[in-house]
């Protein structure tokens, strides 16, 4: 249980990364929207932004039907953004709720006898479990990242409530290229967890074998 709250805990807060307005708007500006928009590089990120603050905050106002007479987000891509909302939301507070009890329960450990062992079994299976995924998904990804997009996509939502028309703007602000590059921050953002764990719990366990503690 404690190695999957870890594990639960390293993807909540990598994900929580991708979902800053720093980063978000960072990489809008790198995989260049604004080229596919049209609407310019100022108004593509500030409907970025009115995306991202929609998927991450129920209190978020809503998003325009049309921006400068172009046509924005209809009933579909906005029942798509709430069906995200109703992911991200709960997964944030999860986060929140784990980076609570997971240090307190590190720490509850520490004071107890064989308690470093303890952790250091939970951080070995959580960092070994990460390690699996994320190269699984990374191989996956460079097969065929259409059809690693789609199988997450089939986790969380029903089917073909997740596709949209070239010509969306949904699809616009955020194409492909955005993705892969997302995808790939959140794989590199996990791997040095991972690895972060796996030497963390190394150092554990050369503290208990030496000192017995």
């Amino acid at each position: 249980m404690a190695a999957l709250a870890i594990l639960l805990l390293v993807l909540g807060l990598s994900l929580w990364a991708l979902t800053t307005p720093a980063y978000v708007n960072a990489l809008v500006r790198v995989v260049d929207s604004a080229g596919s928009t049209g609407l310019g590089e100022q108004v593509t990120l500030d409907v970025a932004e009115s995306v991202r603050r929609f998927v991450v905050d129920p209190d978020a106002p809503g998003l325009p039907e049309m921006i400068e007479g172009m046509p924005a987000f209809d009933a579909a891509a906005v029942s798509h953004l709430a069906d995200v909302r109703d992911v991200v939301v709960p997964t944030r507070w999860l986060t929140l709720l784990l980076l609570v009890l997971v240090p307190a329960w590190g720490a509850l450990r520490w004071r107890m006898p064989g308690g470093r062992r303890s952790i250091a079994k939970a951080a070995r299976m959580a960092s070994a479990a990460l390690l699996s995924a994320t190269v699984l998904a990374i191989l996956a990804g460079l097969f065929d990242f259409n059809a690693l997009f789609a199988w997450f996509h089939s986790l969380f939502f029903a089917e073909g409530t997740w596709v949209f028309p070239y010509e969306a703007l949904l699809i616009r602000v955020f194409p492909l290229r955005f993705w892969i590059a997302a995808g790939a921050t959140w794989g590199t953002l996990v791997l040095i967890a991972a690895v972060l764990l796996c030497l963390f719990a190394r150092w554990l366990r050369f503290t208990a074998g030496t000192y017995g503690v």
